[in-house]
Order: C-alpha cells, then structure tokens, then sequence
C-alpha cells in the first residue's frame, strides 16, 4: 500500500513537471514570436524613406548631375557630330550616315543639320518661320515632319534638361530592378504636341536614373507599335555640362527586355557658345 502511494505521487509530481515546461516552453516561443514581430516592424520603419521622393526631384538631381540649368540655359549655341548606324535583327548593317548639327538656341533660334547619302546631301534648316529639309539644294519636304525631326534631335542631346520643358508630365513610377546590383528611379515622361509647340510626339518616355549619383543610365520609350530600350554606354562632359558620347538602341518588349540591338550612335566634336562668360 505504502509503494502504491508512493508511486501515485511520484507520478502527479511527473505530471506537473510535464506540465510546468511546456507551458515555459509556450510563453518562450511566443516572446519570441512577439520580439521577433517587433524586431521586423522596426526594421521596416527604419527602412521606410521619411520623404517621399518626388519625380521632380529626381529629375532635377539628375540636372545637378548633368552641370546646372542655369548653364544649360545660358547656351547660345551648340554644335556636334553625330554617327547613326541601324541594324536588322539578324545583325546585319541597315544603314550609317553621319550628320552634323547645328543649334543656334539664344537668342533667336537658327538650327541646321546637315548629312551626305551616296554623294547626294541633305540639309534641314528650321526656325522660328521655317522648317524645311533640302537635297542637292532643292526643298524636298517642309513643314511639321521636319519641325518633329528637329526637336527630336535636340530633346536626345538635352537630357535630362529638356525634361524640365514646358508641358512635360512627369511621375514617378517608383524603382526598377535594372540588375541583380543596379537599382534605379524610374520617371516616366508624356507629351502633348497639340498643346505644346515644343512637343514633337506623344511618345511615352520612362527614364531610369541612378539612385546614387543621379545619372541618366536608360530610358525606355514607346513609339507605336514597338518599344525601345536606350542605354547610355558613355558621356562626355564639355564646358560644365555632360553630353551623351555613345549609345545603344535594342527593340525591347513592353517590360523593357532586350529583343535585339537596333542602333548605336556616337558623339563627338562638341562644340558651345554661351551668352556670356561662364565661370
């Protein structure tokens, strides 16, 4: 009788120790639990950027990177040379030809392109009254077209600048895994040529710029019915200001992925006048 009782409380005092650390173990578990919450709450608050970035922002960040727009805006004239080169997507070469421009910006507006093609050569002249393209002399086209031809070769070589043109709708479209270690903002441009004057499409522009620097790295545009990806392979900087030096064009997907390589354009032979003396 003695060992039977013996035994019963042996075994209860087993019980409550059984008992007793799973219910430690519970309340451990959930402190845990409850730290580990916490912990990961404020990882994230710290994470949290206390401004909301704006694409203007962005954009002029990108402009104190490329000089300032006071010296951007402060050009009379500028000139350059320009090496255009289209493949087809079996990489064959499609067509070279190598214009010079011309931009006399301030204070009137006086732009010339000029090109020659299988010894026949082109000029565009295009101002305030005019726009007009010749060949060997003769008007063979004028009017819109050419206008839109002109300021599309301006707004290319006036990036970032020209995103702070009048009319230009800016939003930020928050960041862009570009790589595994390249993180950019994305901005993502729009146009209204009925509106603007200054406007030559309704392209849709998205412009991915380094997080860090500020530097235009790409764009990506949308010119019905394809997409193209532009990359800036390498910039030059002159008088203060950065210019694109070489760039590469590839026929993309509306997500932005590579189909093949359409273009390359080279820089060179840049040359400025500004209104007055620049420190």
């Amino acid at each position: 009788m003695k060992n039977m009782i013996t035994y019963s409380l042996l075994s209860l005092f087993l019980f409550f120790i059984k008992k007793t650390t799973q219910l430690v173990l519970i309340i451990c578990i959930s402190g845990s639990l409850f730290i580990s919450c916490k912990f990961s709450k404020e990882k994230e608050k710290i994470n949290e950027d206390p401004k909301k970035i704006t694409a203007l922002e962005i954009v002029e960040n990108s402009i104190n990177w490329a000089g300032t727009i006071e010296k951007w805006k402060n050009i009379a004239s500028l000139e350059y040379t320009k090496k255009t080169r289209l493949l087809l997507e079996n990489g064959q070469i499609e067509s070279e030809v190598t214009q010079r421009h011309h931009y006399v910006l301030r204070p009137h507006k006086s732009i010339k392109i000029s090109w020659v093609v299988n010894k026949d050569s082109f000029l565009i002249v295009h101002n305030d009254l005019i726009s007009q393209k010749f060949k060997n002399d003769s008007i063979i086209e004028q009017g819109d077209n050419v206008k839109s031809a002109v300021n599309s070769s301006l707004y290319v070589v006036g990036m970032p600048f020209k995103l702070l043109d009048t009319g230009t709708i800016l939003t930020y479209e928050g960041p862009k895994f570009l790589s595994a270690a390249d993180t950019v903002h994305t901005v993502k441009a729009t146009y209204e040529p009925k509106k603007h004057q200054n406007h030559s499409t309704k392209d849709e522009w998205w412009y991915h710029f380094d997080k860090n620097n500020g530097a235009l790295v790409s764009l990506m545009v949308y010119h019905k019915p394809t997409y193209a990806l532009i990359e800036n392979v390498s910039v030059i900087e002159k008088e203060g200001l950065i210019f694109p030096e070489r760039r590469k064009s590839y026929r993309c997907n509306e997500l932005g992925e590579k189909l093949f390589l359409r273009a390359e354009f080279w820089y060179e032979d840049y040359s400025i006048e500004f209104l007055n003396n620049q420190d």
